[in-house]
């Protein structure tokens, strides 16, 4: 046991320096959210895309991801192409840019891992 990772004013991360992160997230329709606020939020967290992105979630994180759709359905965006996913699909990213486009109508849950890629590991 070590000390309590996200202790209260602990700032939200999109990666792990020293190891994993497990997240589960809620997606709401996209049309519910504050644009604005949320591209703020990325560009705090130095993880948006600022090269004219497609979509408002697009961000690039230094990390190897798993994402697993749990309920409902969202479609996974990368700089080429875009699949919807459904619950149990599972998508693997390295460090790529990528967004979340839900546009079902409905929340979507995701299960996120993400791992730490090795000092000095190409991206």
């Amino acid at each position: 046991m070590g000390l309590d990772p996200a202790p209260a004013g602990h700032k939200f991360g999109f990666h792990s320096e020293e190891g994993s992160l497990l997240r589960i997230v809620d997606f709401p329709p996209d049309e519910t959210y504050d644009q604005e606020k949320l591209v703020e939020f990325l560009d705090s967290e130095g993880v948006r895309d600022k090269n004219e992105p497609r979509h408002f979630w697009f961000h690039k994180t230094e990390s190897l991801d798993y994402a697993v759709v749990l309920e409902g359905e969202i479609v996974a965006l990368m700089d080429r192409g875009e699949t919807v996913m459904h619950p149990g699909d599972v998508l693997v990213q390295r460090a790529t840019n990528h967004s979340w486009s839900n546009r079902s109508g409905r929340n979507c849950r995701m299960l996120f891992v993400l791992l730490a890629l090795n000092e000095g590991e190409a991206l």
